[in-house]
């Protein structure tokens, strides 16, 4: 089981997938280091299942993406750049392994279950005019797998015109711990026709092709393609069916890329993500038995939980957008911390919150009250599964993840308008639904959830500017 400071490292790169082979990922979209820019969008993974019973799998993927000189969220990793000049990209960064698999994805692995994994890796990259070669490691710091890894890969940009093609072709190590826990099967797993089986270390090849579309001024799609040949080691293995695997990711991401504020004069990495336009919020609530939909048609809405549980929060937020999709909606990107409170039912334990939440403002009264309507999209880790959550998710063969979607719908008013105080009319009080689920089974990144939970808060949101 992963410890609470590596999982919650895992909320802050959500856009992770199920790749057997860490070196490189089909869900990276290796951007340029430097822009400054968020986004936001979806992917769809697809691909062959290397194991027996299932042919293919398919997976829906929320996307959070930053682009910074040095602070980055790219695919399925989120870490640092230490150097980057003419010659040499060198970064850090911890990479979800999604390569576990259990008994619901096929009945011939019944009673055998591997969990997805935590990478700290390094990656150094030469840059050439033929392309970059670049020294990929890592090593498990979730303590699921206890192994390492490494990649030499080349690649190569050609750009024709709001085009981006870029081959890659990859040659990888993994040591023998990290082969044999996703591939060997230990005494007690055994079977009459699934035999125990060790591993050795494997030496494997893989290609991949990645396409990027600029098609409009805020708007990107991307298709990326890999195979990844399996060694020996492990296509000797009972569980195994295929010799290699194919791999597909198709994503559309909205980047938030022409913000008012301007950051080309920011020095330093705290400045770059903290000056400009801001917002904290406290909130308080209860746990609901009312539907996330229901409660955006105001149905039932402070219907409470049996057991009355609930949460505290404080959200900050920097704005980086006034206007989304053409319409005058102001965009934040969003970090929450809340304190969930079991009622003895179980210890109370912390929740963490990595988003975007956008804001409607453009109604006929707003000039006499300002008025708006907030949904928010991202990612929620907490310290241990709410016990409403134990009751209400379904989920085969394994407990409720702590890790799951996350959603925020409310209605605030200006304070400062309601009330003829010019000194809160940047001040808003209002109501939101603080809302965490699998999204109906669609995300292994989820753990495969359907169900979750909702929270009625009331809450305190002011605004202001930084530097």
């Amino acid at each position: 089981m992963k410890n609470n400071i590596i999982t919650v490292l895992c909320l802050f790169q959500l856009l992770l997938s199920s790749q057997v082979f860490a070196g490189r990922d089909v869900t990276q979209l290796h951007l340029k280091p430097g822009d400054k820019n968020w986004s936001i969008g979806a992917g769809l993974r697809t691909g062959t299942f290397p194991y027996i019973g299932e042919d293919q799998y398919q997976d829906f993927l929320p996307l959070i993406i930053y682009n910074g000189d040095q602070f980055f969220i790219d695919g399925t990793r989120t870490g640092f750049h230490l150097i980057n000049n003419d010659d040499w990209l060198v970064s850090t960064f911890a990479a979800y392994r999604f390569a576990g698999f259990n008994e619901e994805n096929s009945e011939l692995l019944d009673g055998m279950e591997r969990d997805d994994a935590v990478d700290g890796r390094i990656a150094a990259s030469y840059k050439t005019r033929y392309g970059n070669v670049t020294l990929d490691m890592g090593h498990d710091i979730s303590n699921t797998h206890k192994g390492w890894d490494s990649q030499l890969r080349w690649s190569k940009r050609f750009n024709y015109y709001n085009l981006l093609i870029r081959p890659w072709l990859g040659v990888s190590y993994e040591n023998q711990a990290l082969t044999n826990y996703y591939f060997g099967v230990l005494k007690d797993e055994a079977e009459i026709d699934r035999p125990s089986y060790t591993t050795a270390s494997a030496f494997e090849w893989q290609y991949g092709l990645d396409f990027s579309y600029h098609f409009a001024k805020h708007h990107y799609v991307g298709l990326n393609f890999q195979y990844s040949e399996l060694d020996k080691t492990k296509i000797n293995s009972p569980v195994i069916a295929d010799k290699g695997q194919f791999e597909t990711f198709l994503t559309y991401r909205y980047e938030f890329n022409d913000y008012q504020y301007d950051q080309s004069h920011n020095s330093s990495l705290l400045k770059g993500l903290t000056e400009g336009e801001w917002y904290w919020r406290l909130a308080q609530g209860k746990f609901t038995t009312t539907k996330f939909n229901e409660l955006m048609r105001f149905k039932n809405m402070f219907d409470p939980e049996e057991k009355h549980t609930g949460l505290a929060s404080v959200f900050v937020g920097k704005k980086i957008a006034d206007k989304f999709l053409g319409l005058p909606v102001e965009s934040y990107v969003t970090l929450g911390y809340a304190r969930h409170f079991e009622k003895g039912y179980q210890a109370n334990f912390n929740e963490y919150v990595l988003g975007f939440k956008a804001y409607f403002t453009g109604f006929p009264w707003s000039h006499i009250v300002k008025t708006r309507v907030g949904i928010g999209e991202g990612v929620s880790y907490a310290g241990s599964v709410p016990i409403v959550e134990q009751e209400n998710v379904d989920r085969k063969n394994r407990s409720a993840s702590k890790f799951l979607n996350y959603l925020d719908w409310s209605w605030d008013f200006s304070l400062g308008d309601a009330i003829g105080n010019k000194s809160l009319k940047d001040c808003f009080l209002g109501w939101s639904v603080h809302h965490r689920s699998g999204i109906f089974s669609s995300a292994d990144l989820f753990g495969n959830v359907s169900g979750g939970s909702n929270v009625n808060t009331i809450y305190l949101q002011c605004h202001g500017n930084n530097g």
